[in-house]
């Protein structure tokens, strides 16, 4: 049982690594796929660096992309124990950990390596030479960005599994080195057969790498089939809220938004500067008031709410009055001025439709507006005053 256990020591620092060379890239995939496009791929790479680029991804159908990313974790895991140092003549677990976490990393790149030759292979000939290092560079960096970033997890398992030649600043009395000596023959031996069946084995997941990717890859000259075609679901549009937050309890005279009609016109403009007037009339069976600010709103063409804030006041085209009661008889109206700076170029999203209610807390009405005002934006809104 001791013996089996020795023997197999040696295997966990190359396991560890091909788990986690296949665990990287499916982590990546799956950042991406739980952020919905909110991960920036930039983002996700630097926590899970993709093992599997996205340029071998788009050559290979699931069943070509599980073989290909399966050998090419071989590849490296056999690298690793060509790589792996000696424990006994290492020295202190310190400099076994750095040396393992070396030979994960040269091994991840050497792997990398691999990857990018056969992609290479799979897509000859180029179209131009430059591209061989278009897919050679990234796969490189990618390779030896994770052993730095992943590759200290398995090599500091297998330092704490082996055992170094000694823990301390000291090292072994020359007797005692020179008593070991003879029993380590029958292990060099083992070892260097172990690296030569390592070397082999790397080899042999190379050579399969370079042919299975060409082989199940997709023509590149050629579109990658289409998937089957589904019912494309209508876009979620948020628009602005029928009813704004209540600033305060509403006074049972006041005018709801039910008991009025919105429109908009008066529009005007000078030297950047834009202006228009927001008129309710009473259109219910009794006479209400109307006090303080319209509550307003905005949303685009499009429906989408947007970013623009309304501030009480006047501005260079209008003129804020006193805040007073205006009390409004069936049928009579009252109005506020909003004043504004264009700031909404062709082809940008701009103010299609205002949102208005007496009072914030209250029933908007929707009145079509073209406004140049573009997110994030501000426009003035006067008191309400007696139309006229």
């Amino acid at each position: 049982m001791g013996n089996s256990s020795a023997r197999l020591k040696p295997l966990l620092l190359p396991a560890a690594v091909a788990a986690l060379w296949l665990i990287s890239g499916w982590a990546f995939e799956a950042l991406l796929t739980a952020g919905n496009g909110r991960i920036p791929i930039h983002l996700a790479s630097l926590v899970s660096p993709d093992t599997m680029p996205v340029r071998i991804k788009s050559l290979l159908d699931g069943s070509g992309l599980v073989l290909v990313a399966g050998l090419t974790a071989l590849a490296v895991a056999a690298f690793t124990l060509v790589l792996l140092p000696d424990s006994r003549k290492t020295g202190t677990r310190g400099a076994l950990f750095l040396a393992n976490w070396m030979s994960v990393t040269l091994a991840a790149v050497a792997g990398s390596a691999v990857l990018a030759v056969a992609s290479v292979l799979a897509q000859w000939p180029l179209g131009r030479a430059q591209w061989i290092f278009d897919l050679l560079g990234p796969s490189l960096l990618t390779g030896a960005y994770w052993g730095v970033a992943w590759g200290w997890v398995p090599a500091l398992v297998a330092t704490f599994l082996s055992a170094p030649a000694s823990d301390g600043a000291g090292s072994h009395l020359p007797e005692k080195r020179h008593a070991a000596r003879v029993p380590e023959e029958p292990a060099l031996t083992a070892r260097v057969r172990q690296r030569g069946w390592a070397l082999g084995a790397f080899a042999l997941f190379s050579a399969a790498v370079m042919v299975a990717l060409p082989l199940t890859a997709r023509d590149p000259s050629q579109p990658a089939p289409e998937p089957a075609a589904t019912p494309t679901p209508e876009p979620t549009v948020y628009g602005a809220a029928p009813v704004g937050a209540a600033l305060s309890e509403p006074d049972p005279l006041w005018c709801t938004g039910e008991e009025v009609e919105s429109s908009i016109g008066g529009w005007d403009a000078a030297t950047g500067h834009r202006a228009a007037q927001i008129t309710v009339r009473n259109t219910g069976t009794r006479s209400c008031t109307v006090q303080g600010y319209p509550d307003l709103d905005f949303e685009s063409s499009d429906g989408w709410v947007m970013g623009i804030t309304a501030v009480h006041g006047g501005s260079h085209m209008t003129e804020d009055p006193p805040v007073e009661p205006v009390t409004l008889a069936p049928g009579e109206e009252a109005a506020a001025s909003i004043g504004w700076r264009g700031t909404a170029g062709a082809g940008m999203v701009r103010v299609g439709t205002l949102l208005v209610a007496p009072y914030s807390g209250t029933q908007r009405q929707e009145l079509e507006a073209d406004i140049d005002l573009a997110e994030p934006g501000y426009l003035t809104v006067t008191a309400w005053a007696p139309a006229g």
